[in-house]
């Protein structure tokens, strides 16, 4: 899900990460890409990050308050009957919050079929173009590769295959990025010590 915009330094060209790791970088004048183009894809994006804010916390209705608020005084009563006392505000939040779900809203670069959007299906269309063939590690390396961590892979695999910085490669992983430091220092003493 995405939640920040990209930034305006950023905006000449069109950066798009897959799932997978991969991504394709879009420029005007290539592959019939134009600059309105690249424009209309970081306005879907911009949409996109509104809406996730939004609807990351949305509002309850009145209906949906008075509902929830019958429910807790149920939960109590029944909590007060089996156990003896009155359980702790942390428990009924708990209670609340497994009974009552936020509504979060799903990326928006993904239909309900699991489909890319319309709009950005381009993007697939060149990455399929331009990446036919997929980058291979040789045998011996294979076989160092396997001494690592499933993280410790992914950080090299970004990094040294991929092209991502550390600072991006933090965000792809929703870790620090002194974690992925010490995930690239251990893999490559690994690597140093195997190879």
């Amino acid at each position: 899900m995405k939640i920040r915009k990209t930034r305006n330094d950023e905006r000449e060209t069109y950066i798009y990460r897959f799932s997978d790791g991969t991504k394709v970088e879009l420029n005007p004048g290539e592959d019939g890409v134009t600059e309105v183009d690249i424009k209309k894809l970081h306005a879907l994006d911009d949409s996109e990050v509104y809406y996730n804010n939004k609807n990351l916390r949305p509002e309850k209705t009145e209906e949906e308050k008075a509902e929830i608020e019958e429910w807790k005084l149920n939960f109590i009563t029944t909590f007060r009957e089996r156990h003896g006392y009155e359980p702790i505000e942390d428990i009924v939040k708990g209670a609340v919050e497994e009974r009552f779900p936020k509504n979060y809203n799903l990326s928006l670069d993904f239909d309900n079929d699991g489909d890319i959007d319309p709009d950005k299906r381009l993007i697939a269309t060149i990455k399929s173009k331009d990446m036919n063939e997929e980058f291979e590690w040789s045998e011996h390396m294979e076989d160092v590769l396997s001494l690592l961590t499933d993280k410790q892979r992914l950080v090299i695999k970004l990094m040294y295959v991929d092209g991502y910085k550390q600072s991006e490669i933090a965000d792809l992983m929703n870790i620090s990025s002194a974690a992925v430091k010490k995930h690239l220092d251990k893999a490559k003493e690994t690597i140093k010590n195997n190879f």
